[in-house]
């Protein structure tokens, strides 16, 4: 990340006083012109920072490393060295990110700049020591959280989840507060049973700061009372490519448009989501077997119970052992089909069995009511 005055900061007649000022050897308005130019103008604001860096300036060092970490690694690394033996803590923390394949090396940047203030670096540094040393990881997250920083009360939020859930729930507000995404759909998903109106807010800021799981929400909080916009939600969550909007997204046009529906469940499917992979078996169950087979197979794999019953049923005939493999794994999920397909599969086989599972799905029935 570079440092400097904002862009916006710098126009008009504040951006001229710049120049001025630039032109004259200041070197905060050196580095903040190079600043002005960062987007622009890559060449010219390199221009300004080699100035301000010669003149001594530790932000414009580390933000060359910066303008040089993709293109030049070695040459950023040189600029971040200098910036962070001139004890600039930012330029430590970059340190710690572009020697991430050394563990051992890239802690001592991130303690090196934690210890000289940076807050990003406490954040990294709480991270990397979490696994062996979960209260000093604590401990950084909340020096961290103190000056200000959003991930760091996520962090905080998450770990204390299970031990002090009151506590852990302060942290969600305040990072939610704080403008962090994840936090604002968090907060929105546990406030949606007591408060939906409150939900729903939290939910908006969230997808207007571009969280798509939050955008993915609002689009089912809305599917019944406002259709047309839990659609535009759940497009710009798919488009971001969020899974889970993309298989809600081709579910609402299955109707209407079941070419562009499979399009968007190939999509979630391809991402991983076992309900696309699902309902693509099933839309192709009677016009393509092999392909139908292929994604229920998936599915099942990936834990979907309804697959599993589906391909135990697809295989009743051609392949009796995979097909009670299948139900029984469905039925071991919960899935009452299933478990009335064993009792039938095995009444006179084993009637013992049988009845045990025609038992199971009739308690799952009851409990269903």
């Amino acid at each position: 990340m570079t440092n400097y005055a904002s862009v916006e900061s710098l126009r008009g007649s504040k951006l001229m006083k710049c120049i001025l000022l630039a032109t004259e050897g200041d070197v905060i308005s050196i580095t903040n012109l190079g600043a002005a130019f960062y987007k622009s103008d890559p060449g010219e604001a390199r221009r300004w920072w080699e100035k301000a860096a010669e003149a001594g300036d530790t932000m414009a060092m580390s933000n060359l490393g910066v303008l040089f970490k993709d293109s030049d690694p070695g040459q950023a690394r040189r600029w971040w060295e200098k910036a962070a033996k001139a004890g600039y803590g930012p330029a430590m923390a970059s340190l710690g990110v572009l020697t991430a394949d050394d563990p051992i090396e890239s802690r001592r940047w991130f303690e090196r700049a934690a210890e000289a203030g940076d807050s990003e670096a406490m954040v990294s540094l709480g991270a990397a020591l979490y696994d062996s040393d979960p209260g000093q990881a604590r401990r950084w997250w909340e020096k961290a959280a103190e000056a200000g920083k959003a991930a760091a009360m996520v962090n905080l939020a998450v770990v204390l989840d299970d031990s002090d859930p009151a506590q852990s729930r302060r942290w969600w507000e305040k990072a939610a507060e704080a403008g962090h995404p994840r936090a604002m759909n968090h907060l929105a998903e546990t406030l949606y049973g007591s408060d939906p109106a409150q939900a729903r807010r939290w939910w908006e800021k969230a997808a207007e700061a571009g969280y798509p799981a939050a955008m993915s929400n609002l689009g089912t909080l809305l599917a019944d009372s406002d259709p047309g916009q839990a659609r535009r939600w759940w497009e710009k969550a798919a488009e971001a490519g969020y899974a889970t909007a993309m298989f809600n997204l081709g579910a609402a046009l299955y109707d209407s448009d079941p070419g562009r529906a499979r399009y968007w469940w190939e999509k979630a499917a391809e991402a991983g989501d076992a309900d696309a992979m699902y309902s693509l078996g099933l839309v192709l169950k009677d016009s393509d077997r092999s392909e139908s087979r292929r994604w229920f197979e998936q599915a099942a794999e990936a834990g979907n119970a309804d697959a599993m019953f589906n391909l135990g049923a697809l295989l009743a005939s051609s392949d009796p052992g995979q097909s009670r493999h299948w139900f029984e794994q469905a039925a071991q999920a919960g899935h009452a089909k299933a478990m009335l397909s064993l009792g039938m599969l095995l009444k006179h086989s084993d009637p013992g069995q049988s009845q045990h599972w025609f038992d199971k799905a009739a308690e799952a029935a009851q409990a269903a009511r």
